[in-house]
């Protein structure tokens, strides 16, 4: 399994309701180390936000975590969610938040909202969503989405 954005799954709910599970696949397993605990912390805390307020899917989102294995993320979703559009959605994310600069970046890394806010990181972080943006958008795609950065980062 390579890096990239698969439909693990579809589980129906009282024949009615259709669940999707979602592998975003940041690392190839055991082809490559896993993400960092800072990463994967940061990475929750920014996506499980910020693809809330997308237009398309976030009213279908029903949750966004991270794998044990620390080499990607779940996001599961509602009714008719495809591919694209959490393709979409994750570049619009790193769009609107990328590159961090500083912890005040993360949303909910507080002691209200978080039991470890002191676990994140910056510049990993960074490398991570602009490496994983590159297995989802091809540099022209990256150009048109307005994130053509991810090939040229400047952090």
């Amino acid at each position: 399994l390579d890096a990239g954005l698969y439909l693990r799954s579809v589980y129906t709910i009282n024949e009615q309701y259709a669940v999707r599970s979602w592998d975003l696949r940041f690392r190839a397993p055991m082809a490559h180390a896993p993400l960092g605990s800072g990463e994967v912390h940061t990475i929750e805390h920014l996506m499980a936000y910020y693809l809330r307020l997308d237009p398309k899917i976030g009213a279908s989102i029903v949750s966004f975590c991270p794998m044990g294995c620390k080499t990607g993320f779940y996001l599961s979703t509602m009714q008719d969610v495809e591919a694209e559009d959490v393709r979409r959605a994750l570049g619009a994310v790193y769009k609107e938040v990328f590159a961090l600069k500083s912890a005040s970046d993360i949303v909910g890394l507080n002691e209200v909202q978080c039991g470890n806010p002191g676990l994140y990181s910056i510049a990993a972080t960074n490398d991570a969503m602009a490496q994983y943006m590159r297995c989802l958008y091809t540099r022209e795609q990256a150009e048109e989405a307005g994130i053509g950065s991810i090939y040229n980062p400047a952090w």
